[in-house]
């Protein structure tokens, strides 16, 4: 009797979905991915490609694929493509088996004001925050504290590339003048924070795999360098002071719902106090870190495994080439860059395969 091969879809084609597509082709997955053509993962020697020139072309993709693949299992690895498919396409969520799961408690996530209306229910503090749209002529712009950071509450773009980028506003004036430039679509997407400061060192995240809300593999980083606000270079494991707090907010914020699936939580520590900043409810930026710490969490998530063991080792995490560009611009760390490269036993690269090799060259060329 013929055993029908398992497989697995995969949907955006960044350094999280080239993550899973190697561990699902070497669990012998069949894997299909679906992304654009400058996607890293596209560039990967597994899986089969679905290359997509728009986004319509995604809703028309998806829609063929349910045809002969209804309730085929469905990995979204990318929060733009995860925000866009509940907005354009929520139909999606019922052709397949998808994770991260559930819609509920996607829909409080992806939006920065819901994930801290939940977060009042844990006693979890947060940056003070007012989405831009709210702003009019019976605002008081004296209770505002300045600096503030204004950024994206929630995505809105998947293809197209947004006018606004993250940025301070100093005074009443300057805030205007940003609320008078933008469109109403972008004031109803973009909210505006007390801004807790430049120093991206205490930057930290809780990255974790749940079931139904409930933890089953998580580890605590600190984000040391930074490529640009938001990307890594460097995480290392953080069992510092706050790594508790943090830790404990993380399993209480996701316990309040019935999230399936990888997810990170990111916390600024601020005048000796955390704050939560976001919950990216989708594969992690620096998700390899995880096989590392938990070598067999993968077949265990899948069911091949009773269970999943623990390295005791602190383990850290590194993107070569976005390092190398940091340390080419301060020296002072490529001592600290070294130390981690050559720990070989306790490192892992995000994208470097020795079995993979082309998605690092073509990063490099880009």
């Amino acid at each position: 009797m013929r055993v029908s091969k398992k497989e697995i879809l995969i949907i955006g084609a960044g350094p999280q979905a080239l993550f899973l597509v190697r561990e699902y082709s070497r669990l012998a997955y069949d894997v299909t991915l679906v992304g654009r053509e400058n996607e890293i993962a596209m560039h990967s020697r597994y899986g089969k490609k679905i290359k997509l020139e728009n986004e319509q072309d995604l809703i028309t993709q998806l829609s063929r694929l349910a045809e002969s693949k209804k309730g085929m299992d469905c990995w979204v690895a990318s929060g733009f493509y995860l925000a866009f498919l509940m907005d354009r396409y929520p139909e999606f969520f019922n052709q397949f088996n998808v994770l991260p799961k559930d819609q509920e408690a996607l829909s409080v996530f992806l939006n920065k004001l819901n994930t801290y209306q939940l977060a009042e229910k844990v006693n979890c503090k947060y940056p003070k925050s007012i989405i831009l749209s709210d702003l009019n002529d019976e605002t008081d712009y004296d209770l505002i504290q300045f600096p503030q950071i204004v950024k994206w509450n929630q995505d809105i773009f998947l293809y197209e590339k947004p006018g606004f980028k993250t940025c301070l506003v100093h005074s009443v004036k300057e805030l205007k003048n940003l609320h008078q430039t933008l469109i109403k679509k972008e004031k109803e997407a973009l909210v505006m924070q007390a801004y807790l400061g430049e120093d991206l060192e205490n930057n930290f995240s809780y990255g974790a795999y749940f079931q139904k809300g409930q933890l089953v593999a998580g580890i605590c980083v600190n984000e040391v360098r930074h490529f640009r606000s938001g990307v890594s270079s460097v995480v290392e494991e953080y069992t510092g002071e706050f790594s508790d707090l943090i830790a404990g907010k993380s399993i209480d914020l996701i316990g309040q719902t019935q999230f399936t699936g990888f997810l990170d939580v990111e916390f600024k520590i601020y005048n000796g106090e955390a704050y939560l900043l976001e919950v990216n409810p989708r594969p992690f930026g620096f998700i390899k870190i995880m096989k590392l710490k938990y070598p067999d969490l993968i077949p265990f998530i899948l069911g091949e495994k009773k269970s999943h063991s623990k390295n005791p080792k602190p383990v850290k995490w590194m993107n070569v080439l976005r390092d190398c560009v940091l340390i080419a611009k301060k020296p002072s760390k490529v001592l600290h860059m070294l130390s981690i490269l050559f720990d070989f036993s306790n490192r892992t690269l995000d994208v470097w395969d020795i079995s993979d090799l082309k998605p690092f060259f073509y990063q490099v060329k880009r």
